[in-house]
């Protein structure tokens, strides 16, 4: 069976076949379902695996992985690129969060580029009745409290101090890098020969 739809449901192999399968001699295919059913089916199933994600110290996922996660879970595929599907399901999600009175799971999602939860966590800034984050840094130290929160919510083994917030690996990177070729941009041209800094004109003052 060719499913021609965006979003189908993989059989369920572990099924026996039913009887008028048996008799006609066709096997079970891949079923089509709606963009709606999919992301509900999808949004349902964030809490658990983001609350196995907060079990452990500091961890993250990105964008891709947790798309690829909720397809095999639930069984619903779709040829669609998680950028166009995966922020509204997300946002679900993060309502959820606030309803059910669980820490800002989807904090712990990141992008795997940057390493950053990017614009979208400004829905959960929304569904938590805060002010969305223009400034990058501010909005990603901001994801980083609320992944402590996640951590001591889900038992994760914390450090004896009681753990620090950090923002993930990737984007402190990115950081560093930022800020070094700043400094490198900064520093003066220096005369090789009296090893003054040169002037904008590029002249030394010194040696003419």
């Amino acid at each position: 069976m060719t499913v021609t739809s965006a979003h189908w449901r993989e059989p369920d192999l572990d099924l026996d076949h039913d009887a008028d399968s048996e008799e006609t001699g066709e096997t079970a295919g891949p079923v089509p379902v709606d963009a709606a059913e999919a992301e509900a089916a999808w949004a349902a199933r964030v809490p658990e695996v983001l609350a196995e994600v907060a079990k452990g110290y500091q961890a993250l996922i990105t964008h891709t992985d947790l798309a690829a996660r909720l397809q095999a879970d639930t069984g619903i595929r779709t040829r669609s690129n998680p950028q166009t599907w995966l922020g509204r399901v997300l946002a679900v999600a993060a309502a959820d969060d606030v309803a059910q009175g669980r820490p800002p799971l989807t904090a712990l999602v990141v992008h795997r580029t940057n390493g950053t939860v990017g614009e979208p966590y400004n829905e959960v800034l929304r569904v938590t009745g805060q002010a969305a984050i223009e400034d990058e840094v501010a909005r990603e130290r901001h994801a980083a409290e609320a992944r402590m929160e996640c951590y001591r919510w889900a038992g994760a083994n914390l450090p004896a101090d009681g753990g620090n917030s950090a923002l993930s690996p990737r984007y402190d990177m990115v950081l560093s890098r930022g800020r070094k070729k700043a400094r490198q941009e900064a520093e003066p041209d220096v005369c090789p020969t009296c090893f003054m800094a040169i002037p904008p004109t590029g002249v030394c003052d010194n040696c003419g």
